[in-house]
C-alpha cells in the first residue's frame, strides 16, 4: 500500500495526525489507509530532518518529493546510449506504418548484436512517440472554410427486377465553426459528380465560404505540393464561378482536414446505421432518405452543449457566408456526333443513349451534357432534350423521335392481356370467346399477343360485324382457333353462313359408342 499515491489532502492530514501525537492504528481508522502505509510516510518524514509542522508550511510539490515514493524506472545503460540516437527513425518508421518493431528490432540487433531485447526495445520506441506526439487546435473562424472528403465505404441501389448492384460513394462537406454538415450520394466520384455535389452542399448551406478544402484527390489537384499545389482546371472553373478560395491539405496529412475526417465517422455511425436494412432502387430516393437524417442530425444538440449545430450556424456563421450566383455551377462537356441510324447517341463513362428526331439520322449533331441535363443541337437549333440519366448501358427516349412504325412496335410490346379482351368486347362476345380462348391457349401468355393482335388488326379491312361472325362460325366448328382461322373465314366469305351455336359438337353416327361401351 506504501506504493500507492494518494491524493495532498489525506497526506497533510496524516502530518497533522502526526504533529497531535495521534497513534498509527488511529490515523489508519481515520484517514482509510493501512498501518504499513502510514509507517512509510511517517519514516519518510522523520527522516526529512523536519519537523511535521516545517513540512505543513511546504508547498504541495515539496511534500510530495519528501513523502511520496519515486515510481520505479528501469535504469538507462551503456545500451541506450546507441539506440537513442535511432528512436527518431525508428519511431518515423513506426507512424507512418513503414515498418513493424518486429523488423526494426531485427535491423537493430544486426547494428548492435548485444542490444536490448524485443520487448525493452519495443518500449522505448513507444515512450518515444507518446513525449513526442503535439496535437495543435485549430480555432476556426465562422464562415471561413469549408472541407470536403469523401466517405471510404459506399453504400448500395438494388435494382429489384434484375437484383442488380449498383455501387455509389457518399460526399461529406462540413464548415467547422458550427460542424454543420452536408451529406450526399452520387453515382461516382468523377469530376461532374464531385462538383455537382459541392455546388449542391453550398446551396444546402445557403452561401459560399472563403475557402474551401480538400485532400489531394485528382479531382482537385493535377500536382500536389506543401506550398503551391495545381489545381485542375475543372476546380479552377468551379473556383471562379462561386468566387472562393482554393486550398489543398498537405500530402499524407489527414489532420489538415480533421472536421470532415471526423464527420465521416459521424455518418457511418449515424446515416449508414440507420439505413443498413434498407433498400434503395434510385438515386434520389437513397438522397431523400440521406438528407432527412442530415437534417436530423444537424438538429440535435451537440455533446454537452445546450444548442445544435444548426442553430449556431443560423446564428453566427450563415450571415457572413458571401451571397450564391443566380445560377449554380455545372460541368459542361460537349461531343460532336453523326447520328445512326438507331437515332440515338451515346455519351459519358456510363454510356447512356438518349434519342434524337429520326429525320436527323446521318447529320451532324453536337450534345452538351452536365449532371443534369442532355441537350442535343443541330445545327444552331436544339432538337432534343432529355434528363441526365447516368443507369450504365441504359436508353432514354422520346416516343416523339421515333418513327411511326418503331411506335407502333413498342406500343404492340406494352399491350397486355386486359387491353386484348378490352378491344374484343368492342366488337362482340364471339370476338371476345375467340380472344379468350387464345389467351389461354399458350403456356406464356405474352406467346398469344401476336395472335390476339392480328385478329384485332382485321377490324382495319373488315367490318366488325363480319369479323363477330367469323369468330361465331370458328367457336362453332372447332374448339382450337387462331388469327388464321378466323382470316380464312373472312377470305372465303364463310362467315355468311349461319351457325347456331357456339360449343363444338360431334355428329351423331350408328358406329360410335357411348360411355355404356366402356362399362
Amino acid at each position: 500500500m506504501s506504493n500507492k499515491k494518494i491524493t495532498m489532502l489525506k497526506l497533510k492530514r496524516i502530518l497533522q495526525l502526526l504533529a497531535a501525537g495521534v497513534s498509527q492504528r488511529e490515523i489508519s481508522n481515520k484517514v482509510g489507509i493501512s498501518r504499513s502505509s502510514i509507517t512509510a510516510y511517517k519514516e519518510r518524514a522523520d527522516s526529512s530532518g523536519k519537523s511535521y509542522q516545517e513540512l505543513l508550511q511546504m508547498s504541495d510539490s515539496d511534500v510530495v518529493s519528501v513523502l511520496q515514493r519515486k515510481d520505479y524506472r528501469p535504469g538507462k545503460d551503456a545500451r541506450y546510449d546507441k539506440l537513442e540516437p535511432l528512436l527518431k527513425d525508428y519511431s518515423h518508421d513506426i507512424t507512418q506504418n513503414r515498418s513493424t518493431y518486429e523488423c526494426l528490432w531485427e535491423e537493430y540487433l544486426k547494428l548492435h548484436p548485444e542490444g536490448y531485447g524485443y520487448t525493452r526495445f519495443k518500449a522505448y520506441i513507444q515512450g518515444y512517440i507518446k513525449s513526442h506526439h503535439y496535437s495543435y487546435h485549430n480555432v476556426y473562424a465562422p464562415g471561413f472554410e469549408m472541407q470536403v472528403d469523401f466517405a471510404g465505404d459506399k453504400l448500395n441501389l438494388i435494382d429489384r427486377k434484375t437484383g442488380l448492384i449498383t455501387e455509389v460513394v457518399v460526399l461529406c462537406c462540413i464548415l467547422p465553426y458550427s460542424s454543420i454538415a452536408f451529406i450526399m450520394a452520387l453515382y461516382n466520384a468523377t469530376q461532374e459528380c464531385f462538383y455537382y455535389g459541392l455546388s449542391k452542399a453550398l446551396s444546402y448551406f445557403g452561401g459560399i465560404p472563403e475557402s474551401v478544402k480538400s485532400d489531394n484527390m485528382r479531382q482537385w489537384v493535377i500536382r500536389s505540393d506543401r506550398y503551391e499545389p495545381t489545381f485542375s482546371e475543372s476546380t479552377m472553373q468551379w473556383s471562379v464561378h462561386y468566387d472562393t478560395e482554393l486550398v489543398a491539405t498537405r500530402p499524407v496529412h489527414p489532420k489538415d482536414k480533421a472536421p470532415v475526417e471526423g464527420l465521416v465517422n459521424k455518418t457511418y455511425q449515424f446515416v449508414y446505421s440507420r439505413i443498413r436494412n434498407e433498400e434503395y432502387e434510385t438515386l434520389d430516393s437513397l438522397n431523400a432518405r440521406i438528407f432527412e437524417l442530415t437534417g436530423e442530425f444537424n438538429g440535435r444538440n451537440m455533446t454537452g452543449r445546450t444548442y445544435s449545430r444548426m442553430e449556431l450556424f443560423e446564428k453566427e456563421e450563415k450571415p457572413l457566408l458571401k451571397p450564391l450566383p443566380a445560377e449554380p455551377f455545372m460541368l459542361k462537356h460537349r461531343k460532336e456526333f453523326l447520328v445512326p441510324s438507331s437515332y440515338h447517341v451515346q455519351i459519358g463513362k456510363e454510356r447512356h443513349s438518349y434519342s434524337v428526331p429520326y429525320q436527323y439520322v446521318n447529320q451532324k449533331a453536337t450534345v452538351v451534357f452536365d449532371q443534369e441535363s442532355v441537350e442535343v443541337y443541330v445545327g444552331f437549333n436544339r432538337v432534343a432534350i432529355h434528363r441526365r440519366d447516368l443507369k450504365a448501358n441504359g436508353y432514354t427516349t422520346e416516343p416523339s423521335h421515333m418513327p411511326e412504325n418503331h411506335r407502333a412496335y413498342q406500343k404492340s410490346r406494352e399491350y397486355n392481356a386486359a387491353y386484348y379482351l378490352g378491344q374484343a368486347r368492342h366488337i362482340g362476345p364471339n370476338t371476345t370467346t375467340v380472344i379468350e380462348r387464345i389467351l389461354t391457349s399458350q403456356p406464356f401468355i405474352q406467346q398469344a399477343y401476336r395472335s390476339s393482335q392480328g385478329i384485332l388488326s382485321l377490324t382495319r379491312k373488315y367490318p366488325a360485324e363480319r369479323i363477330e361472325a367469323a369468330c361465331g362460325r370458328a367457336c362453332g366448328t372447332t374448339a382450337a382457333v387462331s388469327y388464321t382461322a378466323i382470316k380464312r373465314i373472312l377470305e372465303l366469305k364463310l362467315d355468311t353462313e349461319q351457325v347456331n351455336t357456339c360449343s363444338s359438337h360431334i355428329p351423331l353416327h350408328e358406329n360410335l359408342r357411348g360411355a355404356s361401351s366402356f362399362e
